[in-house]
């Protein structure tokens, strides 16, 4: 509001009107909204013009886009100095370029979050300073110059090695392919002339990260990030600092899906740490991945109460358009663990399959909870349509899909021995489930592994 009747940014009165009209009817009758309506509010005694009206819709419009622009600049924290400096270096004003870089730099040097963006600024401050310099006083001064080259590289390092991050873990997650230019000549001059940029944590953070992802057998890399986590957080931004918390719980999560229990632990509380610390939320919305992540590891660890607290206090902080699906799913998966198997079912009926993701975690929930209520007939029906599910889908991994398959197999030989178990004595099924659960362990790649093997070993003469 403000924005649209400040002078400066805006004197056009029709469409202030028109901002004000809006407001006005936001909450009252539709028809008040509707384009005759606000036309003759707008332009009283004036015949109907739609195209008159379409212009000052397109100019409310404009000054919005406008309005986003300016308030996306001022979160940056250096911009307006920066373009201060740049605005006067431009004009030729000396003496505001003198002065207020001299604070610029104050306040980079008290800076102790060395981001991108801390990089960018003193690169152009540099970049002004070292050409206004070596212009009017002393051009073979050299340190300038060497700090805007200094700051320019770690500002593209930075920037590289972030976007390579999330977009190695794109490819792991939903098997796509990208071409990362330059990226070996990157790590290997870094490992090189590491003594450079080891006091850099943004740099090793975002360096440890990839590393953890294309080194995954080598446990020094996540042990870095723990490090980070304790000791590091104040030295990075609230950006870097989510991305180090999700990197680590992916790095978890991967460990956990190769088979490592001894991660579900320390994942949920690393997930309650991020909560604590505000960093799962974005703009006060949590991702519909780590509602569902936690909720599963409460479930896992059966932390049953603080979890169904978690779903409920987080359902409002959900995007919007996801926040039906992700609430029932994780309801469903909550009921599950509860013994509560009818309830389960009902609110996986409400999930729809908006995409793979829902579609696999859905499915194997609809597979448990069939096989506790030890519906055979569902359940092979379920595991046969899901096999050609995984099989014919483009977006699952190759590994992704030798995974499911392989956990299928052996889902299905597990129904049928629970469902004919009364054709075995006992000994006979124990050794028969014991043969399975062998097979599953050995098995390298096999998706819920460890759900196999309790229901292997934990109760042998539960049958159908």
């Amino acid at each position: 509001m403000q924005f649209t009747f400040s002078p400066y940014f805006n004197q056009h009165e029709k469409t202030q009107e028109l901002l004000t009209l809006i407001l006005d009817r936001l909450d009252g009758p539709a028809k008040k909204m509707e384009k005759e309506a606000m036309f003759k509010a707008l332009f009283k005694g004036e015949p109907y013009d739609e195209q008159q009206l379409h212009n000052v819709m397109s100019y409310l419009k404009r000054l919005y886009h406008d309005f986003l622009a300016y308030e996306q600049f001022g979160r940056k924290r250096y911009n307006q100095r920066l373009y201060t400096l740049q605005a006067a270096y431009n004009n030729h004003q000396f003496d505001i370029l003198t002065n207020r870089s001299k604070q610029l730099q104050r306040k980079l040097n008290e800076d102790l979050i060395h981001d991108s963006e801390y990089y960018y600024t003193n690169y152009h401050l540099n970049n002004m300073l070292g050409y206004y310099s070596g212009h009017y006083f002393d051009r073979s001064e050299t340190n300038t110059f060497q700090s805007m080259l200094d700051n320019l590289d770690k500002y593209y390092i930075v920037e590289k090695l972030r976007n390579c991050c999330h977009l190695t873990a794109n490819s792991i997650m939903m098997n796509t392919t990208y071409n990362f230019r330059m990226l070996e000549e990157l790590l290997g001059y870094l490992e090189g002339h590491w003594e450079d940029y080891k006091d850099d944590p943004t740099i090793v953070l975002y360096y440890t990260v990839l590393m953890s992802m294309n080194d995954g057998d080598n446990p020094e890399h996540y042990e870095r990030m723990k490090r980070m986590l304790e000791k590091e957080m104040k030295y990075l931004s609230p950006d870097d600092g989510r991305d180090l918390y999700s990197f680590s719980y992916n790095y978890c999560i991967r460990m956990i899906n190769a088979g490592d229990s001894t991660f579900l632990r320390e994942l949920f509380n690393l997930y309650k740490q991020g909560l604590k610390q505000g960093l799962l939320l974005e703009k006060g919305m949590i991702s519909e991945w780590d509602y569902k992540n936690i909720a599963t590891l409460g479930c896992r660890l059966q932390e049953f109460e603080w979890t169904e607290d978690f779903l409920h206090n987080f359902r409002d902080k959900l995007p919007a358009h996801r926040q039906e699906n992700a609430y029932n799913y994780n309801l469903g998966n909550l009921y599950y663990n509860k013994k509560m198997y009818n309830d389960a079912l009902s609110a996986l009926l409400l999930v729809q399959f908006t995409d793979v993701k829902y579609h696999l975690s859905t499915t194997f929930l609809l597979l448990r909870t069939y096989y506790a209520l030890k519906d055979t007939e569902a359940l092979l029906s379920l595991i046969e349509t899901f096999r050609i599910y995984v099989i014919r889908n483009r977006k699952i991994t190759t590994d992704q899909k030798r995974g499911y398959t392989n956990f299928l197999r052996f889902a299905r030989r597990l129904v049928l021995l629970k469902h004919h178990a009364s054709t075995y004595s006992r000994k006979a099924l124990d050794e028969e489930l014991a043969k399975l659960a062998q097979k599953v362990e050995s098995t390298e790649n096999v998706i819920n592994k460890y759900w196999l093997l309790d229901e292997c070993r934990g109760e042998a003469m539960s049958v159908y």
